[in-house]
């Protein structure tokens, strides 16, 4: 007798097929780039020698160069034992690191986004399913960020520094709605700690901004003890990835003003507020140089303005109490609130919103999966 195929079975194989498919039509072009060993010294000398001469090193007619360039030519420098603050010192270096690893094994630079996606699409559906939580529904989500375009550049554009950190991010997420039940955060700390060193510690100051928040809202205050002590494995990972830096001589204070020169260096950032919402909603990009013209992004779609709708309307029953502030989905609301409002203080690219959508994409599956529940009844 055949066993037949259930509707959540056919489901479940509907949306991993969009995954799947997604997936091979973005790598599989690409595929020899991202598994042939083309990393050699004389790549590594061109690349350093495209690097002196660009915007990073000459003020008079430099080349303009790419990040992935930058990135690429940074890895191979600390990978040949060059000290992280004298290159591309803007971002902390473990992302770096991780590329060099990559170089050295495989002599190639661009592998590590394939490993970084999956991981993505893993924490976000496990995330999904203690969320939602269904594990066909949690597939939703996952299938609207593998065919979403600013994610698939992350991966045909490499090697890129935000798709290395994000499957950290969202790891720390889901580690913390595990590991709360139990008042242990081991693995949240060390978890925020490789979203610090990765690429910048703004995500992983956000992330222990919700978590605390997520924590408060309960008046769990033996919980927030405990999660503050955890994090000190955040900063020993974060301290560890400079462990070059120190070799060089510099000592702890170094280490602290160097940090705060890369506050500031960010914080130059901070103009045109709010200009956040007219490229999430109408595709209107406020660029930060020359003559700070209005653009658009290639990558926009319309899941962006549905999503963050949806995202308004979770907030919304949250602050009038129809969500629970155990509940995991609460965690979720508070990321994006929290990471949006942090949006709102500057300009952005469509980068920065990756650590933003596959949470808000969760929230807004939950939002459309309680409105049809409330219609149903």
């Amino acid at each position: 007798m055949k066993r037949q195929i259930t509707p959540r079975t056919a489901l479940a194989l509907v949306f991993l097929s969009l995954i799947i498919i997604s997936l091979f039509r973005s790598i599989r072009p690409l595929w020899v780039a991202y598994t042939s060993p083309y990393y050699t010294d004389a790549m590594y000398q061109g690349l350093e020698s495209a690097f002196n001469g660009s915007q990073y090193r000459r003020k008079e007619n430099p080349g303009i160069i790419p990040d992935e360039t930058v990135f690429s030519y940074a890895a191979g420098a600390y990978l040949r034992g060059v000290d992280p603050i004298l290159i591309n010192s803007e971002h902390t270096p473990m992302g770096k690191y991780l590329i060099g690893l990559f170089i050295l094994l495989m002599k190639n630079d661009k592998f590590i986004v394939l490993p970084s996606a999956l991981l993505t699409l893993i924490a976000m559906w496990l995330i999904g399913w203690m969320a939602l939580p269904d594990k066909v529904t949690a597939l939703i989500p996952v299938a609207l960020l593998a065919t979403e375009p600013l994610f698939l550049n992350q991966i045909r554009i490499a090697p890129l520094l935000d798709i290395i950190q994000l499957p950290w991010i969202l790891f720390a997420i889901a580690a913390f709605l595990w590991e709360r039940r139990k008042g242990s955060f081991i693995v949240t700390a060390i978890m925020i700690g490789l979203v610090m060193a990765t690429k910048t510690i703004i995500p992983a100051i956000l992330l222990v901004a919700t978590c605390m928040a997520f924590l408060l809202l309960q008046r769990q205050w033996k919980l927030v003890v405990r999660f503050i002590l955890w994090l000190s494995i955040s900063g020993v990972i974060f301290v560890a990835s400079y462990a070059r830096t120190f070799m060089s001589g510099y000592t702890i204070a170094d280490f602290i003003g160097f940090q705060k020169w890369i506050f500031l260096y960010q914080k130059s950032k901070l103009i045109f507020p709010f200009s956040v919402w007219r490229l999430l909603f109408f595709n209107q990009w406020q660029a930060w140089w020359g003559d700070m013209r209005i653009l658009t992004a290639d990558d926009w779609r319309w899941t962006w303005p549905v999503s963050t709708l949806l995202g308004f309307g979770a907030m919304g029953l949250f602050a009038a109490r129809r969500v629970s502030t155990k509940e995991p989905i609460a965690l979720l609301i508070l990321w994006v609130a929290v990471y949006s409002a942090f949006l709102s203080l500057g300009v952005v690219s469509s980068r920065f919103f990756l650590p933003l959508f596959p949470v808000s994409y969760i929230v807004g599956v939950w939002v459309a999966r309680w409105g049809i529940k409330k219609i149903w009844r």
